[in-house]
C-alpha cells in the first residue's frame, strides 16, 4: 500500500522520502510525516497513524546546541518537548481524535485502496493546511 498508493501520490505533493519517513523540503522547517506503527502489529494485520512535524531550523538548532546528543535531524514522530511536538493527524481531522487505519491480509484489495486514497486526502486535504499555516509563523 505504502510502496504503491500513497508514497507515489505524496511524491506528486511534492514529498521525498519513502517507508515511514517523507519529508517536504523547505529552507525555513524540517517538515516531515512520520508513519507511526502499533506495537501490536503482526504479520496478517497492521495498524499506523501519521505524525506531523514542523520544526523551525534555526530553533532546531539551537536546542540541539543545548543538547548535543540529539540528530541532526529530527524524527517526525518523536516529542523533543513542547516547541517540537509532532501532532498526530487524527487531530486535524473532523473527528479531532487520535485517528489509526487498519489493513489486514483478510481485507480485499479494493479495501486497501480505499483506505491508500483515505491516507493521501488526510495529508491533503488537512495536514498540507495546517503545515502551510504553521510554515507561516516561522
Amino acid at each position: 500500500m505504502m510502496r504503491d498508493r500513497v508514497a507515489p501520490r505524496l511524491r506528486e505533493l511534492g514529498w521525498k522520502g519513502s517507508g515511514q519517513r517523507f519529508e517536504l523540503p523547505d529552507p525555513r522547517a524540517w517538515v516531515q510525516l512520520g508513519f507511526q506503527s502499533s506495537r501490536s502489529n503482526s504479520a496478517s494485520s497492521l495498524k499506523f497513524t501519521i505524525n506531523i512535524s514542523v520544526i523551525d531550523r534555526q530553533a532546531w538548532g539551537a536546542h540541539q546546541a543545548e543538547h548535543p546528543g540529539l540528530p541532526a535531524q529530527p524524527n517526525p514522530s518523536t516529542h523533543y518537548g513542547p516547541q517540537f511536538s509532532p501532532v498526530r493527524i487524527g487531530h486535524l481531522l473532523a473527528a479531532r481524535q487520535d485517528t489509526w487505519w487498519h489493513i489486514s491480509a483478510a481485507q480485499p484489495v479494493d479495501r486497501v485502496i480505499r483506505a491508500a486514497n483515505g491516507v493521501v486526502a488526510s495529508i491533503s486535504d488537512y495536514a498540507m493546511p495546517e503545515i502551510r499555516h504553521r510554515l507561516g509563523h516561522v
